[in-house]
Parts: structure tokens; C-alpha cells; sequence
């Protein structure tokens, strides 16, 4: 049985899901949304939402809703509020690379108070027993966020969050989640191991110069690093068809937002929700 899953920008909540419903005839059995790091610049991801986000989370965990939070952490060297593009979509020097990853470097501190401040939240819902499958820093394999193409950089970063909020604060309602981008040779060396990772899952979206979206080899190298762990489609936007879950057999995927809607007929929206293979909220 596989999972449908759809994720929602915070300025509309659950709006997409709610569509998708509709058309469907099922509501994804996952909620997917975003922690956030702008303002009105980039108003989708904006911080001022995050209470209603914690409030939605909490609506979709009383309906029986498995709940999926990703993270595009600000930069610490710009902060947040910041835009996508120079806050998100950043590069950092060798030289602030060092400091971030030295506590009680100053930009170590920037970086810990962000941080810090979703430990907050996550605590908040950690009392009120709602687990989370949490996805930060999500195609690191790839150089377009600040967080991505170094693998030894990256995997220090992961294991700093990954101990903080473990260790240090005690978060056990999280289930973390490694999402690089398309799986080409290489993506291994940014597996931060069985140890720090629960579920595995990849990024893939149609490109001009690829055939076909879905490669039979991606899937198998994902699978050869999660072995028994589950491992889906992180992020896509169209949907995979019946012939390509059974060469495929991935445990989840999720829609981006309203991708779901340019990549796919209503059509086909429904073939998914109908189909036996997928589980969705009857």
C-alpha cells in the first residue's frame, strides 16, 4: 500500500489538499507543510503564518493525518526574515562554512537561534504527542541552497540539528527524513547514515532533457541506501502511474502544492485516488 501525500504553502494552508480532495474524491492521507523563512517578500513561506501553521497541523492531526513539516532554513549569514533568492538560495565561503559549524562562532549562534526556535514548536506538538516526519535541508545534492553540494559539509550540518534536537532538547515525535534531489552517482556520499535517518525519499521533477521523468536506476540506488527502511517520491509533481508503482514500488509521494494541478489532468487526479494501491483518507 502506498501512501498520497500532498504538500501545502503556509500563506494558503490546506488549500491544495483541500482540491485535491475534491477532484479526487479522497483527501491525501498526508499533510504537508513548511516552517517557513520570509515575510511578505516571499509571502507563501512567510514566518508571520507559523501559528496558523501550528494550528493546522494540529487540525489535521485530530482528523487522523500523518503530518509532514520541511524546513528552507534561512541562511544565517542573511537571517530571517529573508527572500528566496540570496536568503535561501545562497552560497556560503569556505570561511563561514568553518565558523557555522563552530559553536559559539557568532554565525554558529545565528544559526542555532533558528533552530532553536522551531524547537520550540516541535516541542509544543512533542507534549501534545503529534508526530512529525521532519525535512530539513532537502536537496543537498544539489547547489542551489546554501546547505547543498559539499557532502562532508552537509553531513556535519545534518548531525548538528540532528543532535540538538534529539539529545539536547530529547524530540522523540520526530521521524527524520532525507530528501536529495534526482539520485545521479554520487548522491551517497550526502547519507548521513541509518543511525540519523528514518525515512529516505527523493525530489524528481520532469526535464527537458531527460526521457522519462521517473528512472528505473534512480529508484534502485534509493533503495540500495534505504534497504528496510521506507523510502518514496519526496517531491514531484506528476503523478506516477500504476505500471510505474509496480516497477516502482515506493511507500509514499507527495505532491508540491499546485504542481499537482500543471502536471496533471483531473483525469488522472483521480485515476491515482482510485487506484488500490494508494491509501488516501476514505
Amino acid at each position: 500500500v502506498l501512501f498520497r501525500s500532498q504538500h501545502n504553502q503556509m500563506h494558503h494552508m490546506s488549500e491544495i489538499s483541500d482540491r485535491v480532495a475534491i477532484i479526487g474524491g479522497h483527501t491525501p492521507l498526508v499533510w504537508g507543510g513548511e516552517w517557513g523563512f520570509s515575510d511578505e517578500r516571499h509571502n507563501i513561506d512567510n514566518i508571520a503564518f507559523r501559528p496558523w501553521l501550528l494550528d493546522e497541523i494540529r487540525r489535521q492531526h485530530r482528523a487522523g493525518r500523518i503530518i509532514c513539516l520541511s524546513w528552507h532554513q534561512a541562511s544565517p549569514t542573511v537571517g530571517e526574515p529573508c527572500a528566496f533568492e540570496g536568503g535561501v538560495q545562497t552560497r556560503l565561503t569556505e570561511v563561514e562554512w568553518d565558523a557555522l559549524l563552530t559553536p559559539g562562532s557568532e554565525l554558529h549562534s545565528r544559526w542555532l537561534a533558528m533552530v532553536d526556535l522551531l524547537a520550540e514548536a516541535l516541542l509544543q506538538l512533542h507534549a501534545e504527542r503529534i508526530p512529525i516526519v521532519f525535512r530539513p535541508y532537502h536537496e543537498m545534492n544539489g547547489e542551489w541552497f546554501w546547505w547543498g553540494g559539499l557532502p562532508d559539509r552537509f553531513l556535519a550540518l545534518w548531525h548538528l540539528i540532528y543532535e540538538r534536537y534529539t539529545h539536547h532538547f530529547g524530540i522523540n515525535n520526530l521521524l527524520w527524513s532525507w530528501n536529495p534531489d534526482k539520485p545521479y552517482p554520487g548522491v551517497e556520499e550526502y547519507f548521513p547514515g541509518t543511525d540519523a535517518v528514518d525515512l529516505l525519499g527523493t525530489d524528481i521533477y520532469p526535464a527537458a532533457d531527460r526521457k522519462e521523468t521517473y528512472p528505473q536506476e534512480w529508484f534502485d540506488r534509493m533503495r540500495a541506501l534505504a534497504g528496510d527502511k521506507p523510502m518514496g517520491l519526496s517531491e514531484m509533481s506528476e503523478l506516477p502511474t500504476e505500471e510505474l508503482l509496480a516497477a516502482q514500488p515506493y511507500d509514499w509521494f507527495m505532491s508540491w502544492d499546485n504542481l499537482v494541478f500543471k502536471a496533471n489532468t483531473e483525469e488522472q487526479i483521480r485515476q491515482v485516488f482510485q487506484s488500490p494501491r494508494i491509501l488516501s483518507d476514505r
